[in-house]
């Protein structure tokens, strides 16, 4: 064989075996690759309305008492609060959402169109408040009751 041949195939061959080398990792599984993804983070829950309202007005005791429901994105306190004599209501004192914990207050208070005569019996006042979220739904809820002594709880839960 011609020395120039064997010479010029040697370096082709030894070329061409270092080329396969340089491309492939060795001791690496091809098939076991993946991609990490960043995980998306939930959105937060956000209050964006609230309503209330007094269904009914009638004697009786001193009964504090509510409860807690879910309804779609929605937070619904239905309870009966007192007030001291006929002249006296319920409102929605506060709502406030911390992130986790909602806390519906709600006061008696003198109504706004009650005269000089008031009953003086003891009324319980039954209320429905609707507090409506998106993104989600509080991790607790709160419900205190004011008869103008200072908030008690009432209720605390988790829907």
């Amino acid at each position: 064989m011609d020395r120039r041949a064997l010479l010029g195939t040697i370096c082709t061959g030894s070329i061409i075996a270092l080329t396969g080398c340089l491309g492939s990792d060795v001791g690496t599984p091809t098939g076991n690759r993946t991609a990490s993804a960043t995980p998306t983070p939930a959105p937060t829950p956000a209050l964006t309305d609230s309503e209330f309202e007094v269904t009914s007005t009638q004697g009786g005791t001193e009964t504090d008492s509510a409860t807690v429901a879910v309804n779609g994105h929605n937070v619904v306190v239905e309870g009966t609060t007192w007030g001291r004599n006929g002249c006296r209501t319920a409102e929605l004192d506060s709502v406030n959402y911390d992130g986790d914990t909602l806390t519906v207050a709600v006061a008696t208070t003198r109504r706004d169109d009650a005269g000089d005569a008031c009953t003086q019996g003891i009324v319980e006042l039954s209320y429905r408040a609707t507090v409506e979220f998106e993104n989600g739904l509080p991790g607790t809820v709160v419900v205190t009751h004011d008869h103008g002594d200072g908030p008690e709880t009432v209720v605390t839960t988790s829907p």
